[in-house]
């Protein structure tokens, strides 16, 4: 196939590299994607990474162990809206493909994450079909939004709910604006259906349901406009650019105000402005690669081009919020991932289009960003977490999961254990979750091991903060916090006897590299039943 039929010169029309290929090589480069997204997800560790994952892996082994969610105590627990619960989509889907498929669960994950891998190809192209307006455009766009480190890292053997908000968003934001052109039922039963799913998810989904509001009023506003005959009033060159400037000059208004009053808005909650930003600046670099910088350029373009369609503005209109959440390091760069790749393949495919001599030259230069792109993804995803080591390693070793098989097939079930730190929390997870430890809330009362105090819950305003992002209902108190108190104490102190006395607790998993008073007291007072190098286990 030669490189003259896929990318061709019309100098005398436009000047712009036109791309026609036809179905075939369609389906060519698709497929190629395809299993490329597959192949960068092929594990480089022998077991599953994160953090959060190995919690919302315990809440699956729960429902695997019980046969129903324990944490369900009204109809906001299925959401995750009230206390001693989670959001139930992700553990419910992980133990039903464990149980189906008759696999591990860490082997379940690693499934449902190469499953949303490639339903980011089809989310992605999705949303490209109503924005872009030629096959290459919106290739570009998927080859970027799928293989970028924002989306590789969270559906690399790891699972975290902010997976699926990065997945679906686009194929939100793609009903939404097939809603507003075409009103058909069954783009309007799908929006609700995903939204469902996504607020059964994560709470992120209020964010997604801002930028779908945006899309609709975009949508009635645009059409009255065009009904009023007001854009096709005639404008001249100034005028155009002054809105152009009055857009410009609104959005770096707001990123100033956020700037000078963000420690006041709560948007600025640690250390200096200065350092802040240049962290958010590097959380967003790196989970967008080399099309940052692009991403620039295609800003200033869609600001600056003539005649806007609807999906422009919206577009545009929809980067005012992205700039104020922007500043949240922990979930900003969800929202702000999308719309740096959905600009930075703008900006590409402009620098592409103006290349008209060298075309073989241009092909290969757009070849090798590419390539460099999904090779600095890789690297992060498959490398570059794990510099650290110690207690900050990434993922679970294999000495971990070893000392977790031991337990599982040595200590009787209905027993009742303490650890001491987030390396046994997921050798917890890998075993499935029988012994049960005293750790977080939530597990704390699947387990039975605390009780719903109604005088322990607190509602939050509305029109707070703490709404959206904490919840409706919080605790005031955390069954957690008396475990971090026994920590202070040595096991051959009352307050700890009466502590592992209540609990009946038989035994301590103890991961070295963490130290706390109460651990380091453990050797000449137990016995020490189990040592693998970093974990052992003492019997009370």
């Amino acid at each position: 196939m030669k490189l003259e039929d896929i990318m061709q010169v019309n100098s005398s029309l436009n000047s712009k590299i036109q791309y026609n290929p036809i179905r075939k090589t369609k389906f060519l480069l698709m497929g190629l994607l395809i299993i490329l997204n597959i192949i960068v997800r092929i594990p480089s560790i022998p077991h599953e990474k994160g953090y959060d994952s190995f919690f919302i892996h315990s809440l699956a082994n729960s429902v695997s162990n019980a046969g129903v969610a324990q944490w369900w105590i009204n109809w906001m627990s299925v959401f995750g809206l009230y206390p001693y619960s989670y959001a139930s989509a992700v553990p419910f889907t992980l133990s039903g493909i464990s149980q189906l498929i008759g696999v591990r669960m860490e082997i379940a994950i690693l499934l449902f994450c190469v499953a949303l891998g490639l339903f980011s190809i089809f989310a992605s192209y999705s949303l490209a079909t109503v924005i872009y307006d030629n096959f290459l455009h919106r290739f570009l766009f998927t080859f970027i939004y799928s293989l970028s480190a924002g989306t590789l890292n969270l559906t690399t053997w790891e699972i975290t709910t902010r997976a699926q908000i990065i997945v679906f968003l686009p194929f939100l934001m793609y009903l939404a604006f097939q809603i507003v052109k075409k009103l058909k039922v069954r783009f309007i039963l799908m929006f609700f259906m995903t939204a469902l799913l996504l607020l059964a998810t994560h709470h992120f989904i209020y964010l997604t349901m801002l930028y779908s509001g945006i899309i609709f009023l975009t949508a009635i506003l645009y059409r009255w406009c065009k009904r009023n005959n007001y854009l096709n009033i005639h404008k001249t060159q100034f005028e155009r650019i002054n809105l152009s400037y009055a857009y410009i000059s609104i959005f770096f208004l707001l990123i100033g105000l956020i700037f000078l009053n963000g420690s006041k808005w709560g948007l600025i909650t640690a250390g200096s402005r200065y350092t802040w930003i240049i962290t958010m600046g590097v959380i967003t670099g790196r989970n967008v690669g080399f099309f940052l910088p692009l991403s620039i350029g295609g800003f200033i373009y869609i600001v600056f081009k003539k005649d806007k369609l609807l999906e422009d503005w919206a577009i545009l209109i929809c980067l005012l919020p992205t700039a104020i959440f922007s500043f949240n390091q922990t979930y900003g760069y969800l929202s702000t991932y999308l719309f740096a790749t959905l600009l930075g393949a703008v900006g590409f495919l402009n620098i592409i289009r103006n290349q008209t001599r060298r075309i073989k030259t241009v092909a290969i230069v757009v070849i090798m960003i590419l390539i460099s792109n999904v090779a600095f993804s890789t690297f992060f995803v498959h490398y570059r977490l794990g510099l650290k080591g110690g207690y900050s390693d990434w993922y679970m070793k294999e000495e971990t999961f070893s000392t977790g098989e031991w337990i599982k097939n040595y200590i009787s079930h209905d027993k009742i254990a303490v650890e001491n730190g987030f390396e046994t929390d997921r050798m917890v997870a890998s075993y499935g979750g029988k012994p049960i430890v005293y750790s977080d809330d939530i597990t704390n009362y699947i387990n039975g091991l605390t009780t719903l105090d109604q005088q322990n819950i607190m509602k939050n305003s509305p029109f707070s903060k703490e709404y959206y992002f904490d919840n409706p209902y919080v605790l005031k108190t955390s069954s957690s916090g008396a475990l971090n108190w026994i920590y202070l104490f040595p096991i051959t102190d009352q307050r700890a006897k009466n502590f592992v006395g209540r609990l009946n607790v038989s035994y301590y998993y103890e991961d070295q590299s963490v130290h706390n008073t109460l651990f380091s007291s453990l050797p000449g007072n137990k016995n020490k039943i189990y040592d693998g190098g970093r974990m052992r286990l003492w019997e009370n």
